[in-house]
């Protein structure tokens, strides 16, 4: 590399890059990278780390004061919480698909499902919030846990975190979740 000796041939320098630069860009396709991007919600169910697309939760909210109990239910059904004037049935995640009853603490959510049929919300451990991927998910690997394998549908490793696509449909899906009934 040549001495620069003056401000003109660092500015001169620094219009070349900018010019080399704008070429190498009209070259990539903005279109292909926004097609592979996509947006998730990050929640912790035990020790797994998962993600929903965005359009499959309707809401998250703090965990109500005034629950209660369904009998004749379910373990893992938490149980019924009156939500702006609607019943929403609540169910424990981790105690579905784990077999422990989560733990209520300060970071605990619920995320109600985003289905036509099934209003529900889910108890989790934690929220994240809004999670941001440039490339789609992998394929589920099948030596994964089975309980929870089942509710899958990718995986995507960001930031020294691997997060497990969950499906809320495949959830709504399930006979077993369906019938609630102990």
């Amino acid at each position: 590399m040549a001495q620069i000796s003056s401000a003109a041939e660092i500015i001169s320098l620094l219009k070349d890059i900018e010019r080399r630069s704008a070429q190498q860009a009209a070259g990539l396709s903005q279109q292909d990278d926004l097609q592979s991007a996509w947006t998730a919600i990050g929640f912790r169910v035990g020790e797994y780390h998962f993600l929903i697309p965005l359009s499959d939760s309707r809401e998250v909210f703090p965990i109500p004061d005034q629950i209660t109990a369904i009998p004749k239910a379910e373990s893992w059904v938490h149980g019924i919480a009156n939500i702006r004037g609607e019943l929403l049935p609540l169910f424990d995640l981790k105690y579905f698909l784990l077999g422990k009853k989560t733990q209520l603490k300060k970071r605990s959510r619920i995320m109600v499902i985003n289905h036509p049929e099934l209003y529900s919300g889910l108890l989790v451990d934690e929220v994240f919030g809004l999670k941001h991927f440039q490339r789609e998910p992998e394929a589920i690997d099948a030596n994964k846990n089975i309980k929870i394998t089942a509710y899958l549908k990718g995986s995507v490793f960001q930031q020294d975190i691997h997060w497990d696509v969950f499906s809320f449909q495949k959830l709504a899906d399930d006979k077993r979740f369906l019938n609630a009934a102990a």
